[in-house]
């Protein structure tokens, strides 16, 4: 026979202060625990939804939005797909260029934060093994994972990795440092797809020109993609100029034009239906061979302006670049642009001849020049006791295709081809101004001042050092801190806590 329970002892037990203590110690865990399980849940699902509560903690920023970048997404009316190519897991857990020591994952962060400014602009993940048929339909574009393509119903624009991230080596320690250019490409990307009409570049093949968009420009023309130029190339003998072309580059040619391609160039500059401004931009150097030329060197006779085959060279070490007579300091005259450009250096620069200043409705003028101190190198004699002289290297004329003179017909020839030649470190080095002249005359050139079509793509280093420390301090720092001083102390309040709650 079962005994029945007593009652009188089990209230005893729970009165006893121990008992009550320990209830109460249980129960108050478990609502601390659902409290933070609840908290947990609320800020995971806010930040999802509001990515811009996610602190960024990096030092450079990284995670954060430019004001630049900010602006340009604000403004964005139409609906705009950032497509980002790879698996989401992967994209946010920075498994993507691992190797490189890319912290790719910042691609997302920055996608989610243009979307939650405006709605306008979404974001999907594409992995190439689970929809191989977005893949097929751009197959020209070579999306691969890592790749970012910015779409509209206007047109859509490709991101491959190095328009996102750069490495580069340091000349004076061969360490390397990482770079990222996430915020900008972004912004670029966003503001080119959704513009009614995208200024175009197009380079003129046919003559042996020394520069070719397909073996020796990268630097230049990718330099116009990032400030939202677009880039095309056509054959000046077999096809017309593009009907949208703002600018036609000639690369140095070797060879001359006929009549009919210079009836061509004519056409294109004469045109009264652009509503727009259009150039023909003349690339040479010292080598260039004008004197086998003879049509192409009347037609630009006809602008006012001569390009030269000898090369300028400076008798004064001050202005020029380690000491090299043909790497010279050159001067941005105010004629067309008024900013003021630092450290402008022409290495093997031609001189351009000004045949008039005005004449009838043409205008020319020096845009680049020489100090007074340069010669030039083609007569020995004049070596041994140079004449010197200033020279202009860069020459523009420029003729009014409207009463409001806002819509131009403009020649440039530009002395200096080496500015362009991927060789050249000059228009890709910050230290010089080359890039900033020559960005600023082509928006010029095309009208296109707005800030927002020159919105610079800026990089930002990723491996800075947040805290400068001998070797010796950050092992104590790691060892005796992190090691010794918090397990200690935790085990030490532990401890306490113990010895306390036994005599409860």
């Amino acid at each position: 026979m079962s005994k029945k329970p007593n009652l009188s002892a089990v209230k005893t037990a729970v009165h006893k202060e121990k008992f009550k203590h320990g209830s109460l110690a249980v129960v108050f865990t478990v609502v601390f625990i659902a409290v933070i399980i609840v908290i947990n849940v609320l800020v995971s699902a806010l930040t999802t939804r509001f990515p811009s509560m996610n602190f960024d903690l990096t030092k450079e920023g990284l995670n954060t939005l430019s004001d630049e970048a900010t602006d340009v997404a604000k403004e964005i009316v139409n609906e705009t797909t950032i497509y980002i190519i790879g698996s989401e897991d992967a994209i946010r857990g920075d498994e993507v260029y691992s190797n490189y020591s890319l912290k790719y994952s910042q691609v997302a962060n920055l996608a989610d934060r243009l979307h939650e400014l405006n709605d306008k602009i979404k974001v999907e993940y594409i992995d190439p093994d689970m929809n191989p048929q977005f893949i097929s339909d751009y197959a020209g574009d070579s999306l691969t994972t890592g790749k970012v393509m910015v779409k509209t119903d206007k047109r859509h624009k490709t991101l491959a990795v190095t328009d996102l991230f750069s490495i580069q080596q340091d000349s004076s320690t061969g360490q390397y440092n990482y770079y990222s250019k996430v915020d900008g490409a972004l912004a670029n990307a966003l503001y080119l797809v959704n513009l009614d009409t995208v200024p175009v570049v197009a380079f003129a093949t046919g003559h042996n020109e020394m520069l070719t968009v397909s073996d020796n420009l990268s630097t230049f023309t990718g330099m116009l993609n990032d400030n939202n130029f677009e880039v095309k190339e056509f054959n000046m003998l077999t096809d017309e100029i593009p009907e949208d072309a703002s600018i036609v580059v000639l690369g140095t040619p070797t060879t001359d034009y006929t009549s009919e391609e210079l009836s061509k160039l004519e056409a294109y500059l004469d045109d009264e239906k652009m509503a727009s401004s259009r150039t023909l931009y003349v690339m040479t150097a010292p080598n260039a061979g004008w004197s086998s030329m003879p049509n192409l060197s009347s037609f630009l006779a006809e602008w006012g302006m001569e390009p030269q085959s000898q090369e300028v060279l400076e008798s004064n070490t001050n202005n020029t670049l380690y000491n090299m007579p043909y790497a010279i300091f050159a001067n941005v005259t105010d004629s067309v642009l008024s900013k003021t450009y630092d450290n402008v250096v022409k290495v093997q620069a031609a001189p351009v001849k000004r045949l008039f200043t005005a004449n009838n409705d043409i205008s020319t003028y020096s845009v680049i020049e020489t100090s007074d101190t340069a010669y030039l190198s083609n007569d020995e004699k004049v070596l041994e006791t140079p004449e010197t002289d200033t020279y202009t290297i860069l020459a523009f004329a420029q003729r009014y295709m409207d009463n409001q003179g806002k819509i131009c017909a403009n020649v440039v020839v530009d002395g200096c081809a080496a500015d362009f030649y991927d060789g050249s470190s000059l228009l890709g080095n910050s230290t010089f101004g080359n890039k900033d002249v020559t960005l600023d005359l082509i928006k010029n050139l095309t009208g296109t001042t707005d800030t927002r079509v020159g919105l610079t793509v800026n990089q930002t280093q990723t491996n800075t050092m947040d805290i400068n420390a001998s070797s010796a301090v950050t092992w104590s720092i790691g060892m005796m801190l992190f090691t010794i001083v918090v397990p200690v102390a935790v085990l030490v309040i532990g401890l306490v806590i113990f010895l306390r709650r036994r005599h409860l």
